[in-house]
Order: structure tokens, then sequence, then C-alpha cells
């Protein structure tokens, strides 16, 4: 069947269908990078479905584009991976706050004696750290928990307005200077994180090294490593909830970052 004389037959003009196909490849771009989005969980249909849902619901209100209509297939094709980097870095740059726990999970299986515990995750297709895959999953439940999937999907519906569809990307300047902020925030939450665990052990390894040199004959190496993990383990459980307030409150930081790489 001829393409045309089907879209014709559902009532739709060619600009209507080019539109909708950049609204798709927004959303597509976010789906790629997007914290919980990303992740491989569950069948591709469903998410290919979600996808076309989301179009259907955000295509009444976007606006046309200038080139809607005109069949510039090179435009289209710019327009398009345009409309995806978009929608990658407004997922990209909130997905850093999930990153920021995923490296604070790998120091402190280092410091905890961990780092060789390597665990195949299903959902991201790589070997992870035991720890650092169990932070992960822990905040990325927080993230769902106060709705940060729906502030994402919010985010993506207002950038249709700030950056219209077709309109190229955003400036370099705003998202350079977001980018970076977002970086640097995101080892900052790693380091803030993994500190107690850091400034303990390197106390513990202290003193370990002190009696070592008081008494060679103690074995100190064989009592350093469940020492070490049972103390990481202690400081973990007490500090757990004080890192979940401090996540949702840069949650904040990242979503601001986001946005306003994005024009708003």
């Amino acid at each position: 069947m001829d393409p045309l004389a089907l879209i014709d037959f559902l009532g739709f003009s060619v600009g209507e269908v080019e539109r909708a196909m950049l609204i798709l490849a927004r959303i597509t771009g976010l789906f790629l990078s997007a914290p919980f989005f990303s992740r491989a969980v569950g069948p591709n249909r469903v998410k290919a479905a979600l996808i076309l849902a989301l179009t259907v619901v955000l295509f009444p209100l976007v606006s046309p584009w200038s080139g809607e209509g005109e069949g510039q297939v090179m435009s289209m094709f710019a327009a398009a991976i345009s409309e995806v980097i978009i929608g990658a870095v407004i997922g990209m740059l909130v997905h850093w706050v999930l990153i920021a726990v995923q490296t604070a999970g790998s120091i402190i299986g280092f410091q905890m004696g961990l780092s060789m515990a390597m665990v195949m995750d299903p959902t991201s297709g790589l070997q992870e750290g035991v720890l650092s895959n169990l932070l992960y999953i822990t905040f990325l439940m927080l993230f769902l928990a106060v709705g940060g999937h729906y502030l994402l999907l919010e985010g993506l519906a207002r950038s249709f307005h700030t950056l219209p569809i077709g309109g190229g990307l955003p400036h370099a300047g705003t998202l350079l200077e977001a980018a970076l902020k977002a970086m640097s925030t995101m080892f900052q939450i790693a380091l803030l994180i993994a500190a107690p665990i850091i400034v303990a052990n390197t106390l513990l390894y202290i003193g370990l090294g002190l009696i070592n040199r008081a008494s060679p004959q103690i074995q100190v190496f064989f009592l350093s490593m469940p020492i070490a993990q049972m103390i990481g383990f202690i400081i973990m459980g007490l500090t757990m909830l004080l890192f979940g307030k401090v996540m949702i409150r840069e949650l904040d930081t990242f979503f601001a970052f986001s946005f306003k790489a994005v024009g708003f």
C-alpha cells in the first residue's frame, strides 16, 4: 500500500506525520538516557507502546515546525537528530544523580574490600560492583517514590515550548554550563556519600598499623578485611536515612540543571 494513500485515508497530512515523528524522536532520546526509562526492564514492545502513547498525548500540544509539509528529507533527518539529542540531554543530566550514587558505591566497595565482587546487572547488561548495584537500585526506587519519572515527562512536555521542534539544539554555552555544573555536583555527591566510610576505614587502618608496629606477631592483615566490612555496613545502615534526604534534595538540583539546559 502506498504510504501517502494510507496517510490520506487516515485523515492526516504529511506535515502532521512529520511533526509526530519529530515528537517521537525527542521522546525516544529521553528513553535512551533517562533513569528508569533507559533500563532494560520489561518487553521492548511495552516501551515502544509507551513512546507511541506519549507521542499521541503530546501531539496536540506541539505547534507546527518551520519545515512542516515541505517534504525535505535532509531537513527532516537533521531535525530528528536534534530532537533525539535534546531528549537525551534532558534524561542524561537527571541520570547523573544516580550515577553519583553508583560511583559512591564503587568507592565504598574499594574501601571495604568488595571491589572484586562483581555481579551482572540484567537491566544494563554490564558487570557492576555489588555495592554500586545495591545503592543504584535503592536510590532508583527512591527516585520513583518521589515521582521523578513524572517530573521528567513534565519537563519533556514543557521543552516543546522552550525549544520548538525543528528549532535546533540548545545554546552551546547554556548546555556546557549546565553539564559542567552537573558533573562537578555529581562527584561532590559521590564523595559526600562515601566520606564517612572513607574516614572510618582510614582510622581503622591507622590503628591496625599501630597495633602491627607494637606487636608484629598479630596478623592484622587477616583482621582488617572483616573489620572494615563490618564497620562499613554499620555506617551505611546508620547514614542511609540521612543520605536519602540528601538525594531527594539533590534530585531537585539535577532537575534544575536539566531544565536549564533546554531553556527553562
